[in-house]
């Protein structure tokens, strides 16, 4: 993942996160507040419905009494009713209905809800409600018995409502009468609850007492004035939803702001921190691939102590590089010195053999000195020749000169070395050389299968030693023609060219014969290993050697089917950190001053 993109992820994940927490705290803290808001306004209506029914107890308590004891309605009453014998229903008719016009204007005057004048039976003389005269209610005949005094709650009737109630009674001559006044709570609830924003409803005697929902906060209030009496307040939630729902659109709002400066940010902090450190990974690929030069760090202390860093490490390397160089060139000419020494030690035998034949021949004046003369100088001419031949096979790898890089066509080299091997040598009966661009392309003709074919795919120029690679290339398609030969009427060499990942291609070197000896694979590129009765065995050393001077690898398995294959891994742009060649022993890093080309 690239800066630019972990910083765009962290910005963002950061910006997220403290908005989701800033959102969820300040969410939750609304609600409380509101909550808390919901508690205050049911506490403000409980003081309110308690205040507003302690002074309507305090007004009805003193409102009935004067009524019963010098006002004229009640005394005409109580004397209609003594004339009776107490006997409502021995009323005089007129009388009745006179006193049952009166009850409803007298409880208009005195604001009461509810008035009843009734007899000592429970008999209704007057009421309010027209329909209640000249019934009999035992429970008024029992309230106007006991004594008068602070108003009582008369609970719910059935669809009815809660009342405070009073009641006072004149009783003179055994005849007993009474007013029964209410006045119900649900308008004074009413009015309260719709003051603080709170429905406040009188509970049921009876029912269970409701609980908070979603839906809305609930809460049952008592009040120990009117014993009895249980007001159930709630308060909906709807306000709460809305502005919860409303902060949500907000905070989403403030996320996605908040979450766009923080990418923009991002996007701008990532172009100053990742153009300074793609300008350097670029000069580091053409450090990579090119001169050990120094690089340039811009854009902040710790990229410009990276570069620094860097460039430690490049001179350091290319100091390493030179003098492993160095120490590689005296080992391979101390393996040389003792190879040569190895080689000779076997010609100068045969020679001091015959030398020293001559010599005592000479002295005896042996007459078969004459016929032993010409084969003695011509073994030791022969042998003579064997060591100049060595001599001249190992100066040549010890004298390997270093590759001289420029941007070659591969391809065209390997075709160069297939089309000179591809002809059959004497006595085969196959010709003609089959040059692809691609794996399974043919020759398209009728004729024989070529003794050596090319495939190859398309790939760049490669900075590289055009003679150092023909070199290599004919060293392993002659070895492989010549170890097919050995078994096969048929020998053949494939070649495979083709792209690798990270800016490298392969060369593939394939035959068809008995691969290389168990024994031998382990000393395979080294000096004077061969298995060929003639022959020094420094070619494969000398490919291996070419092969990592161009910053490559050459490595061998056994084909599947039988055959030696060789695979050569080679960087496009050719051995890194190296400003000369390795022969070179002046190699030095780049100055800090040196001008750029």
């Amino acid at each position: 993942m690239s800066l630019a993109a972990r910083l765009l992820l962290a910005f963002g994940l950061v910006a997220i996160i403290a908005t989701a927490f800033v959102g969820l705290t300040l969410r939750e803290a609304s609600r409380e507040i509101i909550e808390g808001g919901f508690a205050e306004r049911i506490d403000a209506a409980h003081a309110g419905v308690r205040q507003q029914l302690a002074w309507e107890a305090d007004a009805l308590r003193d409102l009935l009494p004067p009524l019963c004891r010098h006002d004229t309605f009640v005394d005409k009453a109580h004397v209609e009713l003594e004339r009776a014998k107490g006997d409502p229903d021995a009323m005089d008719p007129g009388s009745r209905i006179a006193l049952g016009r009166l009850v409803p204007s007298q409880a208009k005057a005195l604001r009461l809800d509810e008035l009843s004048l009734v007899a000592g039976d429970g008999s209704v003389l007057g009421a309010e409600d027209g329909a209640r005269i000249g019934t009999r209610d035992k429970r008024l005949a029992e309230l106007i018995q006991a004594p008068g005094g602070a108003p009582r709650l008369r609970p719910a009737k059935a669809g009815g409502e809660p009342s405070l109630e009073v009641h006072c009674a004149l009783s003179r001559h055994g005849v007993t009468i009474g007013l029964v006044g209410a006045r119900r709570i649900g308008p004074v609830l009413a009015r309260i609850g719709e003051a603080y924003h709170v429905r406040l409803t009188a509970a049921r005697e009876g029912e269970l007492a409701p609980r908070s929902s979603e839906a809305e906060v609930v809460r049952v209030l008592h009040f120990a004035e009117i014993p009895g009496l249980d007001v159930v307040a709630s308060v909906p939630r709807d306000p709460l939803r809305q502005a919860l729902a409303r902060l949500d659109r907000a905070i989403a709002l403030t996320g996605a702001t908040v979450l766009a400066i923080a990418v923009a940010m991002a996007v701008v902090l990532a172009r100053s921190l990742s153009r300074p450190l793609v300008a350097l990974a670029r000069e580091t690929r053409e450090v990579m691939s090119g001169a050990p030069r120094r690089v340039e760090g811009r854009g902040g202390r710790e990229i410009a102590d990276l570069a620094a860093a860097f460039n430690a490490t490049i001179d350091e390397l290319a100091a390493m590089r030179k003098r492993l160089a160095a120490t590689e060139r005296i080992a391979a000419r101390r393996e040389v010195a003792r190879q040569i020494a190895h080689e000779i030690k076997n010609p100068l035998a045969p020679i001091r053999a015959a030398v020293e034949t001559l010599r005592r021949l000479r002295q005896r004046d042996d007459p078969a000195f004459d016929d032993y003369f010409a084969e003695a100088t011509s073994t030791v001419l022969n042998e003579v020749h064997r060591i100049a031949n060595i001599v001249t096979e190992f100066t040549q790898f010890a004298r390997l000169p270093p590759p001289n890089l420029t941007p070659i066509d591969l391809v065209a080299v390997a075709r160069g070395v297939v089309t000179l091997h591809a002809a059959p040598a004497s006595g085969e009966a196959t010709s003609g050389a089959r040059l692809s661009s691609g794996a399974g392309a043919t020759s398209g003709t009728g004729a024989p299968s070529p003794r050596v074919e090319l495939v190859a795919d398309p790939i760049p120029e490669v900075s590289a030693d055009r003679d150092q690679l023909i070199q290599v290339l004919t060293n392993l398609v002659q070895n492989g023609l010549d170890a097919a030969s050995a078994i096969r009427r048929d020998p053949r060499v494939s070649v495979t060219i083709g792209p690798l990942p990270n800016d490298r291609v392969r060369i593939v070197v394939r035959d068809n014969g008995p691969g290389v000896a168990d024994d031998m694979v382990p000393r395979l590129f080294e000096p004077y290993a061969t298995s060929k009765e003639k022959g020094t065995g420094l070619g494969l050393a000398i490919a291996q050697r070419i092969v990592f001077e161009h910053g490559g690898e050459i490595t061998y398995r056994k084909a599947k089917k039988g055959g030696a294959v060789f695979e050569i891994w080679l960087p496009i742009a050719g051995p890194p950190l190296l400003e000369k060649p390795l022969g070179d022993t002046t190699v030095r890093p780049r100055p800090p001053d040196a001008p750029r080309s």
